[in-house]
């Protein structure tokens, strides 16, 4: 039990609004449509597969895949197992569930995500005996699935229906047995089920009756439709983000789950937590210690830290129904770091990056994009260490590719989605004496300047929504002259400006961001200028922001144990800050954003106790914005 009134030096999210809330009353005294299911033809050399050809009634000749978590390994000699070859292997029918500890065992669930409309990554991980070299796995994909797994909807497959392709991909210690494909030459908006399978004996792939198959549970996912389908008229996206183990139980993802009507999952960052136990909340009451249990350092603590989330069975559940978009924030290397090449940062923190960032992509289904990050630039007072830090063989203190996320999709011309990177890509120093320097950026200029192309690009081509991704709070949130939170955009209001500038000159509506990182939900006008805002009628708002509570990080009043001065918080706040439309500084939950062609609607989910599990999940509050307005148009508030 925590005895203490601040149990962690954590200065941004979990403190920041709680703070300016007690200087405030301080100072105030308290005055997808369903689809045809598509012909299956067989893939050529364009697709991931050729075809099958059956040698007996034991054996398929497959071909091997490339390992995407092998972009990120040190050993060259893996580079010659990307080529693409045919192995025989065991047929799927032939199977057996594990019975000795010798036997491999699929414990971390499988996962999909990056969907486009022709494509898919699928993940999984294998926990073979100790001392295992390296194997192949087989992955089998269908157009259906045989059986539904008892409980509530939204639960998974119990196991796939006739496979339409297969393959096979090798994995070994070299990348903690993790396998991630990208999974090609797919149909458009088009559900598909697939499970991947292990002999019982690793080093033998024929079928006979000594080495039957380990299948991993089986999954579903969904392509995305055609960037110009405009039969799309409804888009629902779940968002989440900060989901610290210890701090309680993941409810929200099974709530989630069951939620037939999701489309995607968009994960905004503060997957895990880098902290050992009791330092960010105490899992020892409700049996969540986190692993390894110190302070994260190397990339095994990363990969051994990572295998434990995986393990959760509402995250597992969630991954396996649904395909997941991801962005990372700080918790997935540090707290509060600020950029590859802008961290003023200690060489131990800085030998942390390289580890973290390749376990991140080890063990989530995204899709590594090689963009650019610019020069290291020092905008701070603080001293750099200027030794040369080495990050997977380049020099970190110039211009070098790096393995970035800012990426887009599309939901055909109802929705194009950007996902950005405010953490890593190009972010100066969070540093209170230059805040207000013109040249700071929290983007990075390439990422800025692809931001406002894809806006526009978007606008352009008829879409009628643009969501925006994004770690840290967009809006303004120092209107009365007090600073909140400079790790968000109010610590780059430059950078921030030249954005809101473009959108501007550019007549570019309908722009919704969604944002975690901060544990408290919150809905926005974003004005170019809040000296010419109207807050009666949102003239003046260029676009509106929808932030998301945590999934299970401290609420900013609890982590000072003040929850009960929400009800307060929410009369003032609105006072003090007339843009901001709905707050809710105490509970723990998610967003479902619905996104049709003439509104979108956000829906404030809470968690009753996730301290609980499977607590009481609720609908708290409604926001909506209407197309043309580019304004929070209503909030309804439930009881």
């Amino acid at each position: 039990m925590e005895t203490t009134l601040w149990p962690h030096k954590h200065p941004k999210r979990t403190l920041f609004l709680a703070s300016a809330f007690l200087v405030i009353t301080a100072r105030f005294s308290f005055v997808l449509p369903p689809v045809a299911v598509p012909t299956f033809s067989n893939f050529g050399d364009a697709g991931i597969q050729k075809e099958i050809h059956v040698f007996d009634h034991k054996t398929e000749n497959l071909v091997v895949v490339e390992n995407l978590a092998y972009q990120h390994a040190s050993e060259a000699e893996f580079n010659s197992q990307w080529v693409r070859a045919n192995i025989n292997f065991n047929k799927m029918s032939n199977t057996a569930n594990p019975t000795s500890a010798a036997e491999p065992k699929f414990l971390h669930g499988i996962a999909s995500g990056d969907s486009l409309a022709n494509s898919v990554i699928l993940w999984t991980k294998v926990s073979p005996p100790p001392n295992t070299g390296s194997f192949y796995v087989r992955y089998d994909v269908s157009l259906s699935k045989d059986g539904v797994a008892p409980g509530e909807p939204g639960q998974p497959p119990a196991a796939l229906g006739p496979s339409i392709l297969s393959g096979a991909v090798l994995t070994g210690p070299e990348v903690d047995y993790v396998v991630k494909i990208d999974l090609k030459g797919l149909a458009p908006k088009t559900t598909y089920y697939y499970q991947f399978a292990v002999p019982t004996n690793l080093t033998d792939y024929r079928a006979d009756s000594l080495n039957p198959l380990v299948k991993s549970p089986a999954g579903r996912t969904k392509t995305l439709p055609t960037e110009n389908d405009e039969s799309i008229t409804e888009v629902q996206f779940a968002v989440v983000s900060c989901s610290n183990l210890p701090r309680g139980f993941f409810t929200a993802y099974s709530a989630i789950a069951a939620k037939d009507a999701v489309d995607i999952v968009l994960h905004l960052g503060d997957y895990l937590y880098e902290y050992r136990n009791g330092e960010y909340g105490d899992g020892s009451s409700i049996g969540r210690i986190p692993r390894p249990d110190r302070t994260l350092m190397t990339l095994d603590d990363y990969r051994e830290r990572h295998a434990q989330y995986k393990e959760d069975s509402d995250l597992q559940t969630l991954h396996r129904v649904k395909p997941w978009i991801v962005i990372w924030d700080d918790h997935e290397f540090v707290d509060d770091i600020s950029g590859v090449h802008t961290a003023a940062l200690s060489n131990s923190t800085m030998e942390r990056i390289p580890g973290a960032m390749r376990a991140y992509f080890e063990y989530l289904p995204i899709r590594v994009t090689p963009n650019y990050v610019r020069q290291r630039k020092n905008y701070s007072a603080q001293t750099f260490d200027e030794t040369p830090n080495i990050i997977d063989g380049f020099d970190i203190s110039g211009d070098f590719p790096s393995l970035g996320i800012y990426r887009s999709f599309h939901f055909g011309t109802l929705v194009d989605l950007m996902m950005l990177d405010t953490r890593i890509a190009g972010r100066d120093i969070s540093d209170w004496g230059t805040v207000d320097s013109a040249s700071r950026t929290i983007l990075g200029e390439h990422q800025e300047q692809w931001l406002i192309r894809q806006l526009q690009a978007s606008s352009e081509r008829g879409a009628s929504w643009r969501i925006v991704g994004n770690q840290v709070v967009f809006a303004q949130m120092d209107y009365w002259g007090l600073m909140f939170n400079t790790d968000a955009w109010d610590g780059y209001p430059a950078n921030r400006q030249r954005v809101l500038d473009a959108v501007d000159s550019l007549k570019i509506s309908d722009v919704v961001v969604v944002t975690g990182d901060v544990h408290a939900g919150f809905a926005f006008d974003v004005p170019k200028s809040l000296d010419s805002y109207n807050p009666n009628t949102g003239d003046g708002s260029l676009l509106v922001e929808f932030v998301t509570p945590a999934v299970s990080s401290p609420s900013p009043l609890e982590s000072i144990h003040l929850g009960f001065l929400n009800p307060v918080a929410e009369l003032l706040f609105p006072q003090l800050e007339p843009h901001l439309k709905f707050m809710d500084l105490s509970r723990r939950g998610f967003l479902i954003l619905k996104v049709s062609v003439e509104r979108t609607l956000c829906e404030y989910f809470f968690v009753n106790n996730v301290r609980q599990r499977n607590s009481r999940v609720y609908l708290g509050a409604v926001a909506e914005t209407e197309r043309g307005s580019s304004k929070v148009s209503r909030v309804t508030v439930f009881p």
